[in-house]
This record gives C-alpha cells, sequence and structure tokens, in this order.
C-alpha cells in the first residue's frame, strides 16, 4: 500500500500552510462579495468581483509560468506570497478606515489576485518535485482537500467575522494567514533539479512553454474539457452572492454557511469517494460521472423554494466538485515532464482562470437581464450539452508516460568549441528508408514532429531526396547551441520509445546520421561567413533568426 504523502515532513508542512493559507483566503472571498452588496448591489458589479479575482491570472500565467521554470522557485513563492500579504494589509486598512469604494475595492482585489496570479505556475509545480510520482494522484486529491477543509472552515468564520467585527477585519486575518507559508518557505532547502545548462531567457521560455503544451494533445485535451466546465459552471459563483441575498432572503451567516456545506460535501466526497472512484474508474470516467451529477445540484439552487433546500444541494454540489477539480489538476499536473511543467501549468491555470473571468462576467450580464434563477437554469442546460466532452476530448493522465530523462541521446560530435549562446542551430537526420515502408515512416515521423516542437525547436521538415527516393532528411531549427544541448537533456523514456518506432524502419546496421551545422556569420567561432552565399542559404528576420531554411 502506498504511503500517505503526509509522512513526507515537507508535504505536511507545506500542506497545513496552505489549509492556513486558504482558511484566510476564503474569509476574504466571503468579505469581498459581501461588502461589494453593500456598497453597489448591482449584479453586474457583484460578478466584477469574480472577475477582478480571475482576470490577473488570465493575463499573468504564462509569464508566471516562465518565471517559475527559469528562476528558484522557492525565492519566487516567498516574494509572491510577501506581496499577497501587503497587498491584503492594505485592503484591512482601507476598510477599517472607511476609505473603501466599490471601485477601490475592485483595484485592490485585482491587485492581490496579481500576486495569486505570479504564484500559482510555481506552487502548483512544486508538488510534483517533493513527492514521488506514485503518491502524485494523492497528493493533488490532498491539496484539493486542504482548499475545500479550507473553504468549510474560512467562510463560516469569514461570515463571524463580518457579522461581528466587519469586513476589514476579514481581511486582516487574511494577511496574517499568509505568515504561515512564508515560514515553511523560509525554512524549506531546497535543492534545484534541472539542467547542467544556464537557464533560459525569459521570453524564449515563454514560447517554448506555449509550444509544448500546444504539441502535446492529452494536455490539449484537459483544456478542452476543464475549459468548458469551467465557463459553463462559473454561473454559481458570480450570481451566488445576490441569489443568497436577493432570491432566497439569507444573510451573511447563511452565505457562509452555504460556502462551508460546499466544502464539507467536498471533504467528504475527496476522503472516502474519490479514493474509492480512484482503483474503480479511470480520470475521464470520474469527471464524466461527476459531470453528469453537477447538474442536478445547479437545477435545486434555480428551483428551490425552501428555506433548508439549498444547504443540502450545497453538499452535493461541494462533492462534485471535488471529483472534477481533483481529476482535472492531476492529469494537467502528470502529463508534462519536469523541466516544463509550471509553464505548462501556467498555461492550464491561464484557461482555468480565463474561463472562470469571462463565464463570471458573462453570466453576471446574463443574469442582469435573464434573472438570476434563470442564469443558473441555462448554466444546467449548456453543461448538459458539454457532456458531450466526455468522447471528444477524453481525459488521460501521466501514469502511461515515463518522464523521466532518458539520456540516449549521445553527445554531439562537433569538431569547433562552440558558445551556448551561438545560435540558430539546424540539425539534420539522415535516414535510409525502403519503398514499401516510406508511408508508414512518414506517418511515424509525425510523432517526432510533436516530441521536437514540445522540446522547443524553432523549425522542422521531414524531406526526400528527389534523385535518390529512400533517402529521407530530418531538418529542425534550434534557436541557439544551449537550446539544443537542451534536446539532449530533456527527451524523456517516453519520447524515446515513441521516436524508437521510427527509427526501426531506418536500414541499416548503424543508426540514422546525425549532422550539426552552425548559423554562418560573423559570430561563427574560428572564421567568418560574411559572403553573399550565407544570406541566401538562411535569409533571416530582423530579429536574426531565420524565417525559412533549405535542406
Amino acid at each position: 500500500m502506498q504511503e500517505s504523502p503526509l509522512r513526507i515532513p515537507l508535504f505536511r508542512m507545506l500542506w497545513i500552510a496552505t489549509l492556513v493559507s486558504n482558511v484566510g483566503t476564503w474569509m476574504q472571498e466571503v468579505a469581498n462579495a459581501w461588502l461589494m452588496t453593500t456598497l453597489a448591489p448591482d449584479p453586474l458589479m457583484v460578478s466584477l468581483v469574480q472577475g477582478a479575482t480571475t482576470l490577473p491570472m488570465f493575463l499573468l500565467a504564462l509569464p508566471a509560468g516562465a518565471l517559475a521554470d527559469v528562476l528558484d522557485r522557492r525565492r519566487l513563492l516567498l516574494a509572491t506570497q510577501t506581496w499577497m500579504m501587503v497587498a491584503a494589509a492594505v485592503m484591512a486598512a482601507l476598510t477599517m478606515t472607511q476609505q473603501m469604494t466599490p471601485w477601490l475595492l475592485l483595484l485592490c482585489t485585482f491587485y492581490l489576485a496579481v500576486g495569486t496570479a505570479l504564484n500559482s505556475p510555481g506552487w502548483h509545480a512544486i508538488t510534483p518535485e517533493i513527492v514521488p510520482k506514485e503518491a502524485l494522484p494523492a497528493a493533488v486529491t490532498l491539496n484539493g482537500l486542504a482548499i475545500n477543509c479550507a473553504r468549510a472552515i474560512g467562510p463560516g468564520l469569514g461570515g463571524l467575522v463580518v457579522v461581528w467585527l466587519g469586513p476589514g477585519a476579514a481581511f486582516l486575518l487574511n494577511a496574517v494567514s499568509f505568515l504561515a507559508v512564508v515560514f515553511v518557505l523560509l525554512v524549506w532547502k531546497r535543492n534545484p533539479r534541472g539542467e547542467n545548462l544556464p537557464a533560459e531567457r525569459f521570453l524564449s521560455a515563454m514560447r517554448v512553454g506555449v509550444q509544448h503544451v500546444r504539441h502535446s494533445p492529452v494536455m490539449l485535451l484537459v483544456l478542452w474539457r476543464a475549459g468548458v466546465f469551467i465557463f459553463t459552471s462559473s454561473a454559481l459563483w458570480a450570481v451566488l452572492p445576490l441569489l443568497c441575498k436577493q432570491e432566497y432572503a439569507y444573510g451573511a451567516r447563511e452565505y457562509g454557511a452555504m460556502l462551508v456545506l460546499f466544502g464539507v460535501g467536498a471533504i467528504v466526497s475527496a476522503t472516502t469517494l474519490l479514493p474509492r472512484l480512484r482503483v474503480r474508474l479511470e480520470v475521464n470516467q470520474i469527471v464524466s460521472r461527476a459531470w453528469l451529477a453537477y447538474i442536478p445540484f445547479l437545477l435545486t439552487l434555480a428551483t428551490a423554494t425552501h428555506y433548508y433546500i439549498p444547504f443540502l444541494a450545497m453538499l452535493w454540489g461541494g462533492g462534485c466538485s471535488i471529483c472534477l477539480l481533483s481529476s482535472f489538476h492531476l492529469a494537467a499536473q502528470s502529463v508534462s515532464p519536469a523541466w516544463v511543467r509550471a509553464r505548462a501549468m501556467s498555461v492550464y491555470l491561464l484557461t482555468f482562470f480565463g474561463a472562470a473571468s469571462s463565464g463570471s462576467l458573462f453570466w453576471g450580464y446574463l443574469a442582469r437581464g435573464l434573472g438570476i434563477r434563470q442564469c443558473l437554469l441555462a448554466s444546467a442546460g449548456l453543461l448538459l450539452v458539454g457532456t458531450v466532452t466526455a468522447w471528444l476530448a477524453p481525459l488521460r493522465t501521466g501514469e502511461t508516460f515515463d518522464h523521466e530523462p532518458s539520456h540516449h541521446w549521445p553527445d554531439p560530435d562537433i569538431a569547433l568549441e562552440v558558445p551556448l549562446k551561438h545560435g540558430p542551430i539546424m540539425v539534420a537526420v539522415e535516414y535510409d528508408i525502403a519503398t514499401q515502408d516510406s508511408a508508414n515512416f512518414i506517418q511515424a515521423m509525425e510523432k517526432i514532429r510533436r516530441i521536437r516542437y514540445r522540446n522547443g525547436v524553432l523549425r522542422w521538415g521531414l524531406y526526400v531526396d528527389l534523385a535518390n527516393p529512400t533517402l529521407f532528411r530530418e531538418v529542425y531549427l534550434e534557436e541557439s547551441w544551449a537550446a539544443h544541448l537542451r534536446q539532449h537533456e530533456r527527451v524523456t523514456t517516453y519520447e524515446a520509445e515513441v521516436a524508437q518506432h521510427a527509427y526501426n524502419y531506418h536500414r541499416g546496421e548503424s543508426s540514422p546520421l546525425v549532422f550539426h551545422y552552425g548559423y554562418c556569420d560573423e559570430t561563427f567561432p574560428g572564421r567568418t561567413c560574411d559572403g553573399p552565399g550565407a544570406d541566401l542559404l538562411f535569409p533571416t528576420n530582423p530579429s536574426g533568426v531565420p524565417l525559412w531554411f533549405l535542406d
């Protein structure tokens, strides 16, 4: 039986710190929403609070992911946690001194969310770093459990604090809660893992992150499925404060209790139901069943007239939610190798919060004209239509992929000392393919193309010798010599197995021949190539990166 991740001291400390910090965050969420209903009781203004919370993630997810992979994650997380602590303290001061206005509340919420956006990709990427691969599903579930325990505790405390002490006190307690995470990060002696080469340049790291996801079919399925659900289900969080206040005639305590019960439902599901489902079902089956079960939850909230029915519905909704979100997070964290995981998670979070932000604004605007209950009915209907994604975009986890570096590429055989920054670099691989195997070989090379692009190449092409149709040449362009050496370090065992299928079509006892070419300009080591032929062979754009190249 797999040992619990909570037996790992570092994970246990981070888990407790996450719980404490998220309690403060949920207290802030309650105070934010309730304060806005007091300052500006308009459906669009209330939904803008959710929009201000999620929009920074949409804007900053990609830069944050690149920073988390390029910089030391521990130091980055320390900076972002401090940022959020200061932002919450400022909100507390403004509210307690009666200087808070609706637009100032949105601005402060946005500023706090900027820290969250810069923090999130690195935070999500450290879990696979500190727990073994086989413990990752349990660790992801425990992280979701911490968030939902906080959701069960925080809103209740938040509601009491808002009633007894006011929203400013809730903001202040949130600022204090960040100290737990800051303390753990300070005592964490992180051993940086990764490449033996200099860190990637920031803009290049962003490009490679997006490119990796774009050419990763399994990650694209996660993004598509999660995006559809989050956009559609965001109607709940966009209108819930006004649903409680105007439709159910609840006060701050009841609103807090609704959020508490949602968290309790998630806790019960995470500790009892979800572990059993993972033994019996695949991740796609879990998501499909939870997706269908979420629809009656929205229908119940939309049609409820009895005082207690919405509370019971929130228990059910919380249980469905943890099954869905935990499965999405697990799939996103497990399908990318460590060197690009933070950037892959940043694209996932970009999709997640982009869908939540746009969905919040969409449903808030719709509720203004259509009505709050009718808005939830429409959301349930769209979720029903969205069940087709179970077949169109089936989810997979990384359990079937070995992301450990294969180290099967030999060191390049070169005669020159090439500076790491020199580039671009062209690599050519020659294959001798029997005529009857050419169609299958070309099909197998399509997977090679995706692997090359996932690992950062600028351009890729497969060419056949017109004079000798059995001779094929794979040609790809790298940004620099360092980028090519990173290819040697990044190729995983899974990718090596996929590539071997294509290599098996090569005739001959030796492996395919590999040729390395450096861009011939005035910086070329040991000689100059500034004659007219150089520009004809490698035409460039103003940045110096070739737009195309010839075999």
